[in-house]
């Protein structure tokens, strides 16, 4: 069964799953707060769950946020902060968790992940995918975290579920780092430079700020 998770107006996320499958209750799904990060949003938050499979799940969580603050280099950190999300969206005692290269390759940045986990002493197996690309013409930032289970050793069903994941829509390229984190790179790559540009931006600034005061009446 194909299942299209919308995750913006312009992108969303093919997944296979289980004939069975039905949702996950919302309440025993990863929480996600993203009340410190301005605009952000999450969409989809989804899980499946199969009893025909032996109990296997599937979860999708993503996030959305405006790409203002965008800066490369950042996509790493990014993707460490969403391993930590996806190892609890496990659902059970971590025993191993391993993280793929990095590819940077395509339009989006991905990276695959696998493990093991114990649910009630018993050995579960786990396959996953990060995504972290940019959504239409306003260039969103997506991040996306999806992440299949299985109980036994072997996690056949979910490399296949992984090899079929699919992110369709009109997916950008990353977008420029503005003005203002562009100042802040290239201070950290030329401190004694950019403190002395830094001086001379607020010396403009205060005349700028000075000009258009209103000027006292003699």
């Amino acid at each position: 069964m194909i299942a299209s998770l919308a995750v913006t107006a312009e992108t969303s996320l093919r997944l296979d799953l289980p004939d069975d499958a039905v949702d996950e209750p919302a309440e025993q799904l990863p929480v996600i707060d993203v009340s410190r990060l301005p605009g952000a949003a999450i969409a989809p938050r989804r899980g499946f769950q199969s009893a025909g499979e032996g109990g296997a799940a599937l979860r999708a969580l993503c996030v959305t946020a405006p790409s203002d603050r965008w800066a490369p280099g950042v996509e790493e950190l990014v993707l460490e902060r969403a391993s930590g999300l996806a190892r609890g969206a496990l659902g059970g005692e971590v025993t191993r968790f391993d993280l793929g290269a990095l590819d940077r390759s395509g339009p989006r940045f991905t990276q695959r992940f696998e493990g093991s986990v114990l649910r009630g002493g018993a050995p579960w197996s786990a396959r996953g995918q990060h995504l972290l690309g940019f959504s239409g013409e306003a260039r969103t930032a997506v991040l996306c975290s999806v992440v299949c289970v299985e109980p036994g050793a072997a996690a056949k069903r979910c490399d296949a579920r992984m090899e079929s994941l699919r992110a369709e829509g009109a997916w950008t390229s990353a977008p420029p780092p503005s003005l203002a984190v562009r100042a802040i790179l290239f201070t950290a790559e030329r401190p004694a430079l950019g403190v002395g540009m830094a001086g001379a931006l607020a010396l403009a600034i205060v005349a700028l700020v000075l000009w258009r005061r209103p000027r006292p009446r003699w």
